[in-house]
């Protein structure tokens, strides 16, 4: 018992010397394994798709968070994963595929869809090229004030 109690405060004062609080300690720390940056946004989007009957359907929807590689977005049509929809940037009209990933219901008639796109595509977003070295902050008051308007 006394080696486990020793351990124990071994690894309390290392981590105190690293500045890591005592509270965590047990707890893993996991890096960001994300190959591209993600920005919390509120993107109004106009989604089209189809249905599980496969009939056309074009939805209002709100990307929550974006990348370069895809997004989250909230939307109340029935969707599944594998299948394709077209989005379209309702501030700047730009048009991308993309593919659903995951589907996760929020409700009677609200879901969370993981869309991915074909290949990178930031521009879509209207999000400042990453070399700008702006903070999450920075990146995400900029995109939501359209046209430099705040």
């Amino acid at each position: 018992m006394s080696r486990i109690y020793e351990a124990i405060r071994t690894a309390e004062a290392m981590r105190s010397v690293h500045g890591t609080p005592k509270g965590n300690l047990g707890v893993m720390e996991l890096q960001e394994q994300r190959k591209f940056r993600r920005w919390e946004l509120d993107v109004p989007l106009t989604v089209y798709g189809r249905g599980p009957g496969g009939s056309p359907f074009y939805q209002e929807a709100q990307a929550i968070n974006v990348s370069a590689q895809g997004a989250l977005i909230a939307i109340q049509a029935p969707v599944c994963e594998g299948q394709e929809l077209l989005l379209i940037n309702n501030f700047s009209s730009k048009e991308q595929l993309c593919q659903i990933v995951r589907v996760r219901s929020c409700g009677a008639d609200k879901n969370e869809v993981g869309v991915k796109f074909p290949s990178p595509n930031l521009e879509f977003w209207d999000v400042p090229d990453a070399s700008f070295n702006l903070t999450e902050e920075t990146a995400v008051e900029q995109v939501q004030s359209p046209a430099g308007s705040k």
